[in-house]
């Protein structure tokens, strides 16, 4: 409830209908936060960082023949042995969005969830921890009494870093502005950005509850790089695992539909075509023409095999990398053994494998356990996928910004 807690307050400074409707038309304070034009950027590529075209490469550098060939690998399924005392965690968010004609209102969330396995006789369990937080993109400058500003976080400027913000015990929501000087107009899509920042801040926060007491192989939603957050958000956010021993991360993706790593790599690399579709004389021109690695996965990989990790940096984040290149990303796909057969997307950062080959590849086979038992995702991301929901959340908001602004007799038009 702290999440509906935080922004109640907020209501009140919504002035009666009387001051609201003789005041002239006028847009937010201009000293409250706004996206840059790099994050409203972000808004139109995929998933992973990508263009929504290939005119444009999405990486800055490729680099192949870690595991010392490009030849697909074996991945085996754990034993009971290879699961006993360990832990399997998960960390998902979501975000929701009230959109109003004057205003927006943000709703983000981020939950871990661990499962640990046992032997028989000791008692498997799970639980779940969840980060929230709030915010209000202004639009309207006459919704809000200039008040406002007192219940909610004092940030200005752009590219705004939000992880300490976050960590701070002071739950106020934030108050960003819409901004029509930017590139896109819409203020839904602007909110659509603070929404995702937000949540992807979050999910960063929550590995520093990544259990430590045993081994654990920590299963993070999405690219190892957010595609939202500033670049020092993100290398404070994946501190804490230069500090682990016994716990790999592995940054999980379902939507390879919107991936062209393996596309571009072809494109990159002559020999790598050549390895992987022998005489065959692909061309350039032909592959440009390829819309997604989902198109080639089937054609390289056979049921329960991985494809040997490419250090793939991201153009997008490639700050990340020359501030601290140990975060390099090793990207690798797997194809299920269940049908219909799917296929997942891993990234593991560069010195975790460097330091410890045996250790990784257990924790893929455990990914790829948990991904066949989930069969679209690994088992234990879906359940916290169902557990950082803020569907009730929102309905319970958007009735109280209902009830706020019929006492107050202000009728905002609904825009379809």
């Amino acid at each position: 409830m702290e999440i509906i807690n935080s922004l109640t307050k907020l209501w009140d400074f919504i002035p009666n209908s009387e001051e609201y409707y003789n005041k002239p038309p006028k847009g937010p304070p201009e000293h409250l936060p706004t996206l840059s034009e790099e994050e409203i950027e972000n808004l139109s590529k995929t998933f992973f960082g990508d263009p929504q075209d290939m005119k444009n490469y999405a990486y800055e550098s490729l680099e192949f023949n870690i595991e010392g060939d490009m030849a697909p690998k074996e991945v085996k399924l754990p034993n009971s042995d290879d699961l006993k005392d360990i832990n399997v965690c998960a960390i998902d968010g979501s975000n929701q969005r009230i959109d109003l004609i004057s205003f927006y209102v943000l709703l983000a969330r981020a939950t871990i969830i661990n499962f640990r396995y046992s032997k028989p006789g000791y008692k498997p369990y799970f639980y779940t921890r969840s980060k929230d937080c709030s915010g209000v993109v202004w639009v309207d400058g006459n919704i809000f009494n200039e008040e406002i500003e007192t219940h909610t976080k004092k940030l200005s400027g752009e590219n705004i870093e939000l992880m300490s913000e976050i960590e701070k015990p002071n739950k106020d929501p934030f108050l960003f502005r819409y901004d029509p000087s930017k590139s896109e107009k819409s203020p839904s899509s602007q909110a659509l950005g603070w929404s995702v920042k937000l949540q992807q801040a979050l999910e960063l926060a929550m590995i520093k509850e990544v259990p430590k007491n045993a081994p654990c192989v920590c299963i993070r939603d999405g690219p190892l790089f957010s595609t939202s957050v500033a670049p020092k958000d993100t290398i404070q956010g994946l501190s804490p695992i230069f500090t682990w021993k016994d716990q790999v991360l592995i940054s999980c993706s379902k939507r390879v539909k919107e991936s062209s790593l393996l596309v571009e790599s072809l494109i990159y690399s002559k020999e790598l075509r050549d390895f992987w579709f022998p005489k065959q004389e692909i061309l350039e021109s032909t592959l440009r023409s390829v819309a997604t690695d989902a198109l080639l996965i089937p054609k390289i990989l056979k049921p329960g095999q991985r494809t040997p990790f490419i250090a793939a940096v991201p153009r997008a984040r490639k700050k990340i990398v020359e501030d601290n290149e140990r975060l390099t990303p090793l990207v690798c796909y797997y194809y299920s053994r269940h049908r219909p057969n799917t296929f997942i997307r891993l990234e593991v950062p560069k010195f975790m494998y460097e330091r410890n080959k045996e250790m990784v590849e257990k924790a893929i086979q455990i990914v790829a356990w948990q991904h066949e038992m989930g069969h679209r995702a690994p088992l234990v991301q879906l359940a916290a996928d169902e557990r950082c929901q803020l569907g009730p959340e929102k309905k319970i908001v958007e009735n109280q910004i209902r009830g706020s602004l019929a006492r107050r007799d202000i009728n905002l038009s609904e825009i379809y």
